[in-house]
């Protein structure tokens, strides 16, 4: 399953001002800031970048790298500034390992293999390095939106944690993002669940009034309760290092 070829193209221009897709970013920003600690060239891989959103705003801070299998989502990240790019699948990691952080920001949800993808992706990152992801959380919110993007999955946190270290990962942080719209996704996915979306550009729209008003909640969200792990969300994001010392398979 795979985001829907259509969606890049009119999401593009909404992302910048977007109250979701401006949390997101800013959290994830924050935490990579926290997992690298002031290192500027930190090496900074993004699997699965997509349109670049995500990436542009690393690149303020590390020579951020993206990598993404769709060549039309690789030339929308070169329209937001993108310059380290390469075109490859996630069966095919191009790269060698060393990286202290590679990202996969609402990808691993879309993979059959979720437990694949997650071990190439920590085998890239150097011993003490970080594993950066998003997922949806809950499986209780499923919906259209689920259906629409691709997903195979929504994650519990328990779910999450053991994932994490069944690919070799340390999970340091599971922390809950969108809070505030945790009980507005419940009540949409009892009453519309089983809907389709048949509109994807009208229903990601937004008034500018409530994208205000929810921009600033979760602005106030992130300040408050940035570095708490309390509560619910509709998504999580998660920090796990790669162990200084790697485990060598056993010999059968």
């Amino acid at each position: 399953m795979t985001f829907p070829d259509e969606a890049p193209g009119f999401l593009f221009g909404v992302k910048a001002g977007h109250f979701w897709f401006t949390h997101r970013r800013l959290a994830i920003r924050d935490a990579a800031r926290a997992c690298l600690n002031g290192r500027d060239r930190a090496r900074v891989l993004d699997l699965g970048c997509g349109d670049g959103e995500v990436l542009a705003e690393l690149a303020k801070d590390f020579p951020a790298v993206g990598m993404d299998r769709r060549i039309n989502d690789l030339s929308l990240a070169q329209r937001r500034g993108a310059r380290r790019l390469v075109a490859a699948d996630g069966e095919r990691l191009p790269f060698k390992p060393g990286f202290d952080l590679v990202g996969l920001f609402d990808v691993v949800e879309h993979v059959e293999d979720d437990l694949g993808l997650l071990r190439r992706a920590a085998g890239l990152v150097a011993p003490g390095g970080f594993v950066l992801l998003t997922v949806p959380a809950d499986p209780k919110l499923w919906g259209k939106y689920d259906r629409y993007a691709g997903h195979y999955r929504r994650y519990s946190r328990a779910a999450l944690d053991e994932l994490l270290r069944r690919a070799g990962l340390e999970p340091r942080r599971i922390a809950p993002l969108f809070r505030i719209l945790r009980p507005l996704a419940r009540v949409q996915a009892i009453l519309h669940g089983n809907q389709e979306v048949t509109d994807p550009a009208r229903e990601y729209a937004v008034s500018p009034l409530f994208n205000r008003l929810l921009a600033g909640a979760l602005s106030a969200e992130r300040k408050l309760l940035g570095d708490s792990d309390r509560f619910g969300g509709t998504s999580w994001l998660a920090t796990a290092r790669v162990p200084q010392e790697r485990a060598v398979p056993s010999v059968p």
